[in-house]
């Protein structure tokens, strides 16, 4: 049976279209957030948005897959190989759109450090983690 769960996230990701609020300057901190705020990333080159929880640790938003983001899909592809493939997108959050630059974390021990500010009690592998830089485009 978790077999069969794990398949169906791998395969499953929320697709919306482009994003629809308005585009905004990119604050210094996300702080205002709280602890997590629901947001859409925006995929370069569609107008396809995925709904995911946008998160700050010390003011840097981040976002994070789920563990099965690198399972194959029976349609289309992970949302997580399109933003390392082409990092410049568009973050909607209480219909703010910014302009940003996903970079994702190597450092395994830094992986670990921002799940578990996240909240999370353990540093499940395949969690892909991005940190957001203002995007110079």
């Amino acid at each position: 049976m978790l077999l069969f769960a794990g398949l169906l996230a791998g395969c499953w990701q929320s697709n919306a279209g482009g994003l629809t609020g308005r585009p905004t300057d990119t604050p210094a901190s996300f702080h205002f957030l709280g602890r997590s705020a629901p947001c859409h990333i925006e995929l370069p080159g569609v107008p396809r948005s995925v709904r995911v929880n946008c998160f700050h640790v010390d003011g840097a938003l981040h976002i994070h897959s789920n563990r099965f983001a690198h399972v194959p899909r029976l349609r289309g592809e992970s949302w997580v190989n399109v933003v390392r493939r082409d990092p410049d997108v568009r973050v909607e959050i209480n219909g703010r759109i910014y302009a940003l630059t996903a970079i994702p974390i190597a450092d395994e021990s830094q992986r670990q450090a921002l799940l578990l500010a996240r909240g999370y009690w353990r540093a499940w592998d395949g969690i892909t983690i991005f940190r957001f830089a203002k995007s110079s485009g």
